[in-house]
């Protein structure tokens, strides 16, 4: 035992100090946990349908609006994966949640205001 970085505890060997291997020794703390694919699903598209929604709502209003549910739908699915399975992506399906919820309460609040406006634009107007 010619040096400390090789020599555990009661002098034992330190495994992964060998310099003639290229192996680490086994990780105390097993690893990332996987992620939740549905998690990860319900995020892309509900920050896609934010980034890309605004503009294909212009040619194909309801899109966006299908879009949103099915996040929103895959947010609750994923959600209840991640409980039930103890994978990461907790945070993903928040995130796809609060996404798609503010994304539905902007596009319902527009239909209000078109609606709203158009109706007062007709009365004004003596139709």
């Amino acid at each position: 035992m010619s040096d400390w970085s090789t020599v555990g505890p009661a002098g034992t060997p330190v495994p992964g100090d060998d310099p003639g291997t290229d192996d680490p020794g086994p990780d105390p703390h097993g690893g990332p946990r996987p992620v939740n694919r549905t998690a990860l699903a319900a995020v892309v598209l509900a920050v896609g349908n934010v980034v890309f929604g605004s503009f294909l709502g212009l040619f194909l209003p309801v899109f966006p609006a299908v879009f949103a549910v099915v996040s929103v739908a895959l947010g609750h699915v994923a959600l209840f994966r991640v409980r039930r399975s103890g994978e990461s992506g907790r945070g993903l399906a928040l995130t796809a949640l609060a996404v798609s919820y503010v994304w539905l309460a902007v596009m319902a609040s527009v239909v209000f205001g078109m609606l709203l406006f158009t109706g007062y634009a007709f009365a004004v107007l003596g139709f």
